[in-house]
């Protein structure tokens, strides 16, 4: 008997040392833990963000590589760091506008290093999810505050379109005189400002169109929202798509305005907008650049709602004019070099 005292020695000092190695690394990887959460938790809960600088802790924890692919209501972006092997964990979420596929490269560990390494990977996935639920969660309540406000808004509008009216009938009325060139842009412009805000304040009364959906000559529509704004366009190409009428004033109000605002903001900079219609088997593909463009510095939030670039804006052009295009049945996306200006691609359907 007593010669076993060493071998139960040596037993319960293996089991001391192994017990305290595994609360090594179960605090290791709870510091880890903490470490994403305080991260997550700086930078807003934005995911985009976060998936950007979560390689760091990551590392920490010994895994060898990440790569993920976001797709960030309706634009994409991917991004990989460290080395890919063929041991992973993998997790793909899916939510309404809001889609990412990720791969956390682990290599090869012993079953309890495995152990611990799922256990932080599903703390980290807890997060990313929790990040889509309180994006959504954000759009939701805004969209929900703003459906409060329009009863205010209609009132407003009301008086806007009581003068504009008021303003184009007068105008319609006037002989031409002196400044014959203005009264004369005026008297186009005007009556179709007032239709557009009389548009405006029935979709916010309805919430749905009330023009049917139609052939509408695309040419047409874009020169008159560049007439409206005064912006110098370029086209290339024409055809007809089958869409509201109102929908597609709103998509190429809600395009241009993109450019409208860079001008406000670089009074120097004049864009010059090249329009290219593509005739397709089944639509017509529109790609619209600006030729003094630069390139967009956040691709990945161009469709993202109540995101401005803008400190006084709303953020809800682009994704208000993809919402419209995608409910006429066509694909609204954005091509973004990182060395030159953007470019916007929308697919439309034709008539049959």
């Amino acid at each position: 008997m007593a010669n076993l005292y060493p071998y139960l020695i040596l037993i319960g000092i293996s089991i001391i040392l192994a017990t305290s190695w595994l609360l090594g690394q179960a605090r290791r990887r709870a510091r880890i833990t903490n470490e994403l959460v305080s991260l997550n938790e700086e930078l807003g809960f934005d995911l985009p963000d976060f998936l950007r600088h979560c390689w760091a802790p990551l590392q920490k924890a010994g895994f060898k590589g990440i790569s993920w692919q976001l797709d960030w209501f309706g634009s994409t972006i991917s991004h990989s760091e460290g080395t890919k092997g063929e041991v992973f964990i993998d997790r793909s979420l899916d939510i309404d506008d809001i889609s990412l596929s990720v791969h956390l490269y682990d290599g090869k560990r012993r079953f309890e290093q495995r152990y611990f390494s799922n256990v932080l990977s599903e703390s980290f996935f807890l997060l990313l999810y929790t990040d889509m639920w309180v994006k959504l969660g954000t759009v939701q309540g805004a969209f929900a505050q703003t459906a409060k406000m329009n009863v205010f808004l209609q009132h407003d509008m009301k008086n806007i379109v009581q003068l504009i009216s008021l303003v184009a009938e007068q105008l319609e009325s006037t002989p031409a005189g002196k400044e014959e060139k203005l009264l004369s842009s005026l008297r186009t412009v005007m009556p179709t400002l007032r239709e557009r805000s009389e548009r405006f304040l029935n979709t916010l009364s309805t919430q749905t169109p009330t023009d049917p959906v139609q052939p509408v000559n695309l040419c047409e529509a874009f020169h008159k929202t560049a007439d409206i704004h005064d912006l110098e366009i370029e086209i290339s190409g024409e055809g007809q798509v089958l869409v509201n009428q109102q929908s597609l004033n709103s998509i190429c109000d809600n395009l241009f305005g993109n450019y409208i605002d860079e001008t406000r903001r670089n009074p120097g900079s004049q864009p010059i907008i090249q329009i290219v219609i593509e005739d397709n088997e089944n639509d017509l593909e529109v790609k619209i650049r600006d030729e003094n463009g630069r390139p967009c510095l956040w691709p990945e939030r161009l469709f993202e709602p109540f995101w401005s670039e803008k400190g006084d804006g709303l953020g809800i052009g682009l994704y208000h004019a993809r919402q419209l295009v995608t409910g006429a049945g066509g694909n609204l996306r954005a091509l973004t070099p990182s060395d030159d200006a953007m470019t916007f691609v929308v697919n439309l359907p034709k008539p049959l």
